[in-house]
């Protein structure tokens, strides 16, 4: 395979006694995504991984590199020996946690080409990300091309990352993020709805909450929020099932315990849709209380509605639609309440998910990269 890219903007870089790459390093700062891709890195000095480190709490940093010293094949301990302390200094340095929570590192154990690069300028050369290359003669070219920068991010680096090895096998710490995040999406879409329709009663006797009757409170787009919220919610928790049973080598009884959570969490999830869709709560959350009385006004009483008859006229439609309120607000008490007591099973049950995932080994080095 091969492929090629014609640009014009770029400038020759004959360096020796310094780094050839140093415009791109003084990017760093301003970039907001960084490549690396090497042969080797520096075994004693930290300056440049340090770079990376600092820019890591602001930036995406993609890493490919080599491991020298690792062979497909060892001939005695010696070698063996040697590359086991090889790529366990590469796997130290490089840790994506300490590099910052957008890293990705890869090793590609065929890969001899240099590239330094963010999202404004990109060196090509002879030069590894290593501060030993300064005390050598090096080679190479720089560009701010934004077209070929473009072309490098979406067709080689994407193409090396497919066949190199990623430092982690799994990890799914983004995953138990992601899903205690929307844990508490579901507890405050639990209590919005909550305090909708109930309220907080305080005087000297005490404090407790409240049905509201008098007021049609309920809201359609809460209601539908709450679908969103749980919908998305299940989808999460689908990943996590997946999660553990990679995790466990899909461990007969790990994933059966893990798939029972998960069927009664759609279980709650398809009652809470069936429950939003009840006529109760439609009714409820789309009647709009000055809406019915303006309509009366114009309607029932359009004839009798004069100058002064009209705040009568107001009373009048005005109780009607009070009426209609306490009606609906009973007629649909005993489903907001379901509702929002399937919503709190639906947090614990959802809550015992992440802590089985929690639990678990959520990320592990890959085999691949230690082949001692």
């Amino acid at each position: 395979m091969k492929k090629e890219f014609v640009t014009n903007n770029s400038k020759f870089v004959y360096s020796k006694n310094e780094l050839g790459y140093q415009e791109v390093l003084d990017d760093f700062e301003n970039a907001s995504e960084i490549t690396i891709i090497t042969y080797n890195i520096s075994e004693k000095k930290l300056a440049l991984v340090s770079a990376l480190r600092m820019a890591g709490e602001r930036c995406i940093i993609n890493i490919i590199t080599n491991i020298p010293s690792r062979w497909e094949v060892y001939y005695g301990d010696t070698f063996r020996d040697k590359a086991k302390q090889k790529i366990n200094l590469y796997l130290s340095k490089l840790n994506p946690d300490r590099l910052g929570i957008n890293s990705k590192v890869f090793f590609d154990f065929s890969n001899h080409g240099k590239i330094i690069m963010t999202d404004h300028v990109v060196y090509v050369g002879s030069a590894n990300y290593s501060e030993e290359s300064a005390n050598n003669t090096e080679f190479g070219f720089i560009s701010r091309d934004k077209e070929f920068i473009n072309y490098i991010s979406s067709e080689v680096l994407p193409d090396i990352q497919a066949t190199a090895i990623p430092y982690y096998e799994y990890d799914y710490t983004s995953l138990l993020l992601e899903a205690n995040v929307a844990l508490s999406a579901i507890y405050n879409i639990k209590n919005e709805l909550y305090e909708e329709v109930y309220r907080l009663h305080d005087d000297v006797d005490g404090e407790w909450y409240y049905y509201v009757e008098h007021e049609a409170s309920l809201t359609a787009g809460t209601l539908d929020k709450v679908v969103q919220i749980v919908s998305e919610a299940c989808k999460i928790a689908s990943d996590i099932y997946d999660a553990i049973d990679t995790i466990t080598n899909s461990d007969e009884y790990a994933t059966t315990e893990a798939n029972d959570k998960y069927e009664e969490l759609l279980t709650l999830s398809s009652r809470i849709e069936e429950v939003r869709e009840f006529d109760t709560l439609i009714e409820l959350s789309q009647f709009d209380s000055e809406e019915y009385v303006n309509r009366q006004l114009q309607e029932e009483y359009a004839m009798e509605a004069y100058e002064d008859n009209l705040e009568n006229c107001i009373d009048l439609a005005s109780d009607e639609a009070m009426d209609i309120i306490w009606n609906l607000t009973q007629a649909a008490k005993e489903d907001i309440d379901e509702l929002i007591e399937d919503l709190q099973k639906f947090c614990e049950v959802y809550s015992s998910i992440i802590e089985n995932l929690r639990e678990r080994e959520i990320k592990k080095v890959n085999s691949e990269i230690d082949n001692t």
